[in-house]
């Protein structure tokens, strides 16, 4: 039997002291079984908390007292093993165990296997007894009768261009997107960006995905003929600054040609490359150059609005 020590400063560790006596059967001539007596110590591990079935591990050493009958021997003795335990009642655990077995018995080393079962008595247990808890008396909560609350919100008029003028009053209901207007809904003198527009890699040719944009900025120019624009073409810095600046012309000048295609007086317009002469934002990192890349509207007009 042994007796076990909890370390709590180890997880599922404990200290097991113990002793046992073996009686080694021997084989019919000899005179006398043999005896062994032992006395160890041992750490053992558990991978749980050896209520569920629970497998741990343990090592330890100790002394051995060997009586056979010619030799009578104390040695060293050492061991390994693992094994199983599960609680099987409130107060008691079975158990099974395998273990290696070392022994200097008179100066030979001798290794053995034990297989062993036995049961635990966990000492200090306490049983957790469940006691219902009456609830106190609650009184019921008063009745609150609902009201409705009609709340009356003001919705906004349309505003389909975002121009800030309501529709029934916009004189210009195309604007372009970020385009500041007067109080009648149309275009003052400024600098916008024509958004979105797309051209082949590294030619003046505009993409199909432009196509849309163009015919929205025709519209913009059709409902406000007083409008004039200079159609400002820019780049980023890669590449040299020649190329660069004739490149940008020549895609202000494709601008001018789609938005005159559709109807428009050539005299209001005029197409300017800027080449990377003017950038919006420093040319450090490919979102920064991808925002230089533009077209731009100078807008003016030919009379107050």
């Amino acid at each position: 039997g042994s007796f076990g020590l909890p370390i709590h400063a180890l997880r599922n560790t404990h200290l097991e002291i113990g002793g046992n006596t073996m009686t080694l059967r021997t084989p019919q001539g000899v005179v006398s079984n043999f005896f062994r007596h032992e006395l160890n110590a041992a750490l053992v591990y558990s991978f749980g908390n050896r209520d569920e079935l629970t497998p741990y591990v343990l090592a330890g050493v100790g002394v051995a007292r060997n009586d056979t009958v010619n030799v009578d021997d104390t040695s060293f003795t050492a061991h390994i093993g693992a094994g199983l335990t599960r609680l099987i009642t409130d107060t008691v655990r079975g158990r099974i165990e395998l273990k290696s077995v070392y022994d200097d018995f008179a100066g030979t080393d001798l290794f053995d296997a034990t297989l062993s079962a036995g049961i635990e008595v966990p000492l200090g247990r306490t049983r957790i007894v469940e006691v219902p808890v009456v609830q106190p008396f609650t009184p019921a909560e008063p009745v609150v009768e609902k009201v409705e609350v009609i709340k009356e919100v003001i919705v906004a008029p349309p505003d389909s261009d975002g121009d800030g003028i309501a529709d029934t009053l916009d004189k210009c209901p195309d604007t372009l997107a970020g385009v500041r207007t007067d109080n009648t809904g149309c275009a003052i003198a400024q600098t916008t960006t024509l958004s979105n527009i797309e051209f082949d890699t590294n030619k003046a040719t505009l993409t199909a995905a432009s196509q849309e944009v163009i015919d929205t900025a025709a519209r913009f120019f059709e409902q406000q003929p007083n409008l004039r624009a200079v159609i400002a073409g820019h780049t980023d810095d890669v590449g040299r600054d020649a190329p660069n600046q004739k490149l940008s012309q020549a895609r202000a000048e494709t601008v001018l040609k789609a938005l005159v295609a559709k109807g428009l007086d050539a005299k209001r317009f005029k197409a300017l490359g800027l080449g990377e002469s003017m950038p919006l934002v420093a040319n450090d990192s490919a979102e920064n150059r991808a925002k230089n890349r533009r077209v731009e509207f100078l807008l003016s007009t030919s009379e107050t609005n």
